[in-house]
């Protein structure tokens, strides 16, 4: 049977290769599924296994369904990623659908999210973080779906007599709220060099009578007559704000803005960057003159204080459709190893009998997901030798404890080896966790472990070899035949002698096809080192041969000096060596080329695998440090894969017959938006000419459709390229704007022809 699912797949591809020359395809199909069951050590299923894990969210209500009941995004700071819930709207009861597809409608959204309906139209609206400011989006969403137009890419505020921008930091999160209770919303943020709290009346009601402007005003810079301690997060009550010369500390806080104490004024909760509580700050002035009389520790109650390292952010959400809002609370601070990142999204509901709000769980939503903490990667193998693929997910390291450390918090993130067991068919995967803590290795108090497996001693028995965040790999020999009862020796870290670099990420392979497994390790240099096995079947021994393998460098320079390569080679129906390849910006790149091509340099083929639904196609992009795992997990003769991130958790892509190569748009494509490309054809540069300045971003493809270029632009009407190595030809330019009222237009194309090489 395995064989004609592997003929049928075979076939596909030839079939496909055929009609090439009518019609190009791509090599691969995936689109985003949900449809694994995965259940716990228990046997409890998980509601949300592909979601992707949160280390740090905000939670927004925000109808994404159009049906006129808040449904809710989650904002994960750690990559940027949106999850989107949608609500059954059930009274009483908290019953949400995971539906990722959504996310693609939203604008790129980074730092901090906060959703509010600023323009009074009943629509949320969307406020980010922009190059030291706030970005603002309107929804503009109709019966035709949902949609966001960009309203200005930097808020601006009078002060001191001159319209410049309203600071903002890309670690706090601020008060976007109805301050002096005239209907339209005003801003609360924190001074630029901290420790005072500024407003910022919005005059839209007072100017123009309605809600839908933007006007705001800097009226106070001593909101509240607080501040914040220079040492700590204390707080100073009755100050004047007057001692602004002095040394400051203020790095990263959160504020919210509520009426709690029912007296009509807007109270403050603080959270701050190295602090794990929230202080409330009652108000007891007036609507005029905001003035903090009084302080708590230990919010929302003594009994049940929030508790989060590090800077913990609140969200009020009606989670449950009873009239009655819920109070989230999630970790905020951007650091990636020093915030709680397993139970950290908890979750209160208001008791009127005490008027206290009760903690009712620590894992909202995410305890229905795989999530293992931080940097999670996965490895799909036969470990029980069933015939059915088992899971295994490593990880950069989970949550453990914090100390201060001269005035600064440490926190310890000892790593794990999480095992899911497959307990399906070899057409229906199911899995369920055995252990979160494979052969006990969180013991060793290290960090990064990275799994691969393979009989190293020839004895009969599977071994385990982890590469670590130091760039050593630790070999851990299997001395038991029983794969319910591994029994592993002490780590060797001298079996393969060399640094590899930081987050060593290893895979066995036998790539010079001589039946024994050879070793490829990718690291933070996101390049590959190559290994050939010189043993025999009884001990395997290793040969290094380059760490420069197919000249595979997946950085993105303009982004980031690093690249965390984590390869997969697999072979394809055709019997073909291909490299799949995680990065730090969350995608896959895919290698071919290979076969009888060790010494030389692999094909890139794809700088990004695209997932596919009916009707659009978008790159599959997982936030940070994609980590990918292949294999054919239902056995219909096409790969499917699984992509962890740095949040800790997994998505599931399933394979599918290939779609044709185009341009690869998420959503409609309306009427062109007009580019002009000067001079065409070119050759050592060109410049793509908008109508108008524009944000977005510019694409590059081959006349394949393959990209091969791709930069962000903001607030430009000519964006220049040039030192890219394009060689002659006919190339099509993308341009993927942010919406404008003037520019609706989310994408255009143009041709450029290329006489000679940019050079």
């Amino acid at each position: 049977m395995a064989l004609l699912r592997r003929w049928h797949a075979l076939c596909i591809l030839c079939l496909l290769a055929l009609s090439a020359n009518a019609q190009a395809y791509h090599d691969f199909g995936f689109t985003r599924s949900q449809d694994i069951a995965v259940h716990d050590a228990y046997g409890q299923l998980f509601l949300y296994p592909w979601a992707g894990g949160v280390n740090g969210v905000s939670a927004h209500p925000i109808d994404l369904d159009l049906d006129g009941t808040d449904d809710l995004l989650l904002f994960e700071k750690h990559g940027n990623r949106l999850l989107p819930f949608l609500n059954a709207g059930i009274e009483g009861e908290c019953h949400y659908t995971f539906a990722p597809e959504l996310s693609r409608f939203f604008p790129p959204l980074h730092d901090w999210a906060i959703l509010r309906d600023y323009d009074g139209d009943d629509r949320t609206d969307i406020f980010t973080y922009g190059n030291g400011g706030i970005t603002i989006y309107r929804n503009l969403s109709n019966a035709d779906g949902l949609r966001f137009d960009l309203v200005t890419t930097q808020l601006m505020s009078l002060q001191y007599g001159n319209l410049t921008n309203l600071y903002a930091s890309p670690d706090d999160y601020l008060a976007i709220e109805d301050i002096d209770g005239d209907g339209d919303l005003d801003i609360l943020n924190f001074w630029l060099l901290g420790k005072y709290v500024h407003f910022h009346r919005n005059y839209s009601m007072e100017e123009y009578g309605d809600r839908s402007h933007l006007d705001f005003r800097l009226e106070e810079e001593c909101w509240g007559h607080f501040e914040e301690g220079g040492e700590d997060n204390s707080i100073l009550l009755n100050s004047d704000c007057g001692r602004k010369g002095e040394p400051l500390r203020h790095v990263g806080s959160t504020i919210v803005a509520r009426d709690l104490t029912g007296n009509g004024l807007p109270d403050l909760v603080l959270g701050d960057i190295d602090f794990p509580n929230l202080v409330f700050l009652e108000n007891g002035g007036t609507l005029d003159d905001a003035r903090m009389v009084s302080l708590d520790t230990a919010f929302p109650s003594a009994a049940a204080p929030v508790r989060l390292f590090s800077m913990p952010v609140l969200s009020f959400v009606d989670v449950d459709n009873d009239g009655v809002e819920e109070l989230l609370a999630s970790p905020a601070d951007p650091v990636l190893n020093k915030s709680k990142d397993h139970d950290c999204h908890w979750l209160y509901r208001f008791n009127p009998a005490t008027s206290e709000y009760e903690k009712q769980t620590e894992s909202f939503l995410q305890g229905g997901m795989i999530d293992v903490g931080s940097g999670a990667a996965p490895v799909l193998y036969d470990w029980d030798h069933d015939g059915l693929i088992d899971l295994f997910v490593g990880n950069y390291g989970s949550y453990d404890t914090s100390a201060y450390v001269n005035g600064f918090v440490v926190s310890e993130f000892p790593s794990s080896i999480a095992y899911y067991r497959n307990v399906g068919s070899p057409t229906v995967p199911a899995f369920r966790l055995v252990t979160a803590d494979f052969g006990g290795l969180r013991q060793l108090r290290m960090h990064g472990l990275f799994p691969a497996f393979a009989d190293l001693d020839g004895n009969g028995t599977t071994d385990l070899l982890c590469g670590t965040l130091e760039g050593t790999l630790l070999r851990f020999s299997n001395q038991s035949d029983d794969p319910d009862q591994p029994d592993f020796a002490a780590p060797d870290a001298g079996f393969v002698a060399h640094d590899f670099g930081d987050y060593a990420a290893p895979q066995f392979f036998d790539l010079d096809r001589d039946s024994r497994p050879d070793l490829v390790v990718g690291n933070r240099r996101g390049r590959l080192a190559y290994l050939r096995n010189t043993g025999t079947g009884d001990a395997a021994s290793f040969t290094f041969v380059t760490d420069t393998l197919g000249g595979v460098d997946v950085r993105q320079p303009e982004l980031s000096y690093f690249g965390f390569c984590t390869p997969v080679f697999f072979r394809n129906a055709a019997d073909e060596t291909v490299l799949f390849c995680g990065n730090e910006q969350g995608g896959v790149g895919y290698y071919n080329h290979i076969d009888g091509n060790l010494n030389g340099t692999f094909t890139l083929q794809e700088t990004a695998l695209l997932e596919h639904a009916p009707g659009w196609r978008r790159t599959i992009s997982e936030g940070l440090r994609s980590v990918p795992a292949v294999a054919d997990l239902n056995g219909d003769g096409f790969p499917d894969m699984l992509v962890g991130n740095y949040a800790g958790g997994l998505s599931l892509f399933l394979g599918t017959t290939p779609p044709p190569v185009g341009i690869d748009n998420p959503g409609d494509i309306l009427p062109s938006l007009a580019l002009s490309i000067v001079p065409n054809p070119a050759t050592d540069h060109f410049a793509v000419r908008l109508p108008e300045s524009a944000s977005g971003t510019l694409r590059i493809w081959d006349a394949t459709g393959r990209l091969i270029f791709s930069q962000q632009f903001n607030n430009q009407e000519i964006i220049e390229i040039k030192n890219h190595q394009l060689s002659a030809g006919v190339y099509i330019i993308q341009i993927e704007t942010v919406h404008t009222l003037s520019l609706p237009q989310p994408s255009a194309y143009a041709k450029v022809v290329i006489g000679g090489s940019l050079k």
